[in-house]
């Protein structure tokens, strides 16, 4: 069995060739599958709650995947968490999406959306962290969890570092409110695993990724990641996360982090 469970991300191939992929993550022991709501339905997800419940069950009894996480939560939403206005708008949506959550059993929801949280210029920190905090209300009450992701300054210019979001989460002591620990904005930023080895019982999800969502390359810091994982008992999954690639690389990918982690 491997040192965690194992899951990759669909934004990294075409609908065209889910079964295959499919088919490769099971060879290599992948039982998670990480979802982009719209790429399974791609208008209004959140208003598709049966039909996300029957795509789950054939998940779980065709293949014997769950879905340990959502990401790109946010897709062609154009609200700011800095404006108050547009917040209540938000925070509605996603409502929804947690909801969808919770109808796939899938604990985990990545919070990214790195162009509904650029800091307009003088902005008040304090009516993004009331955003986080009536977000995090919502998900304790469906029983998942926010994770908020930092994302380098190429993306947005709040909340870049794993720093910044590790000591977000703990200040606002939220049950709702995680983190998603991202290997790729860790490499962009330099920052290092050993530098939050007393801080990863916030983490609900981990991203293996690469600056710019760029193939997998092999690295040590996968092997540190996967024996500190280890070592704290980590209960989630590790997921690989790459943009839309070939088949021969994502088979490649699995099968390099199966070995990894195994």
């Amino acid at each position: 069995m491997p040192v965690c469970k194992l899951a990759i991300s669909n934004i990294a191939w075409s609908k065209a060739d889910d079964e295959a992929v499919y088919t490769a993550m099971q060879q290599a022991g992948f039982t998670g599958l990480e979802l982009a709501p719209t790429r399974i339905f791609p208008e209004a997800p959140y208003e598709n709650l049966s039909s996300a419940v029957l795509f789950g069950g054939y998940l779980k009894h065709r293949w014997g995947f769950s879905v340990p996480s959502m990401q790109s939560i946010w897709y062609g939403q154009t609200g700011s968490i800095f404006d108050a206005a547009r917040g209540e708008q938000l925070l509605d949506y996603t409502a929804g999406a947690f909801q969808f959550a919770h109808s796939l059993n899938c604990p985990s929801l990545v919070f990214g959306c790195p162009k509904n949280r650029m800091r307009p210029a003088g902005a008040d920190d304090t009516l993004a962290e009331m955003f986080f905090v009536q977000a995090g209300n919502l998900a304790a009450r469906y029983n998942v969890s926010l994770a908020l992701e930092a994302n380098a300054p190429v993306y947005t210019n709040y909340l870049n570092t794993t720093a910044q979001v590790m000591e977000l989460v703990k200040r606002l002591d939220n049950p709702g409110l995680a983190v998603n620990l991202d290997l790729g904005a860790m490499l962009t930023q330099g920052e290092k695993l050993q530098s939050f080895v007393d801080d990863l019982q916030y983490v609900s999800h981990v991203h293996i990724s690469e600056p710019g969502l760029a193939p997998i390359e092999k690295r040590p810091e996968h092997k540190e990641l996967a024996l500190l994982l280890g070592a704290v008992g980590y209960q989630g999954y590790v997921s690989v996360e790459m943009a839309r690639t070939d088949l021969d690389t994502i088979r490649r990918t699995l099968d390099y982090v199966a070995e990894v982690f195994a």
